[in-house]
């Protein structure tokens, strides 16, 4: 079995448990990113191989984004990366303010990597008291249930995110 083949089956394993009415959404989302050159694979549990599968690209050794179907809970989970997008919907500031809080405030401003060159590169949620919370960059942020009208928005973050790392990388 070749690459293409692999990348199919591992696909279509993990389409094959999203509900019908999310199929498509996340059949669209995953080619697109294979269209960018993401290789999806199996993510790795301590119980074995899950149905899930996360998105990357070794030319620039990042995660773009996971799928992670879930059957006993009814609904599949989108998790990206979008730090290079400014602006853009609320669906993903729920989702900044989420990780946030899940958390209760740790895991937020700067780790002290040394990855990011120049500007710092995440999320910033804003509070409607106006207080700023920074959440960095190499964490991706899992996304509330998302709806057909939203599949626009994230295709053109995945785009915009590629080609900041693209830009990164040279």
């Amino acid at each position: 079995m070749n690459n293409a083949e692999k990348r199919k089956v591992l696909l279509n394993k993990c389409l094959s448990i999203i509900s019908d009415n999310d199929r498509k959404i996340y059949a669209e989302i995953a080619e697109y990113a294979i269209e960018l050159g993401y290789t999806p694979k199996a993510i790795k549990t301590a119980s074995g191989v899950s149905d899930a599968l996360t998105f990357t690209k070794s030319k620039v050794n990042r995660t773009l984004l996971k799928i992670r179907p879930n059957i006993e809970a009814g609904k599949s989970q989108l998790v990206m990366t979008f730090f290079a997008t400014v602006d853009y919907s609320d669906i993903f500031k729920q989702g900044i303010r989420r990780v946030i809080e899940a958390f209760d405030g740790r895991y937020t401003g700067c780790y002290g990597c040394g990855r990011c060159k120049g500007k710092l590169q995440g999320y910033t949620y804003t509070y409607p008291d106006g207080k700023k919370v920074f959440r960095c960059g190499r964490e991706l942020i899992e996304l509330p249930a998302i709806k057909p009208e939203n599949v626009k928005e994230i295709l053109t973050m995945l785009k915009v995110q590629d080609e900041f790392f693209m830009e990164q990388n040279i």
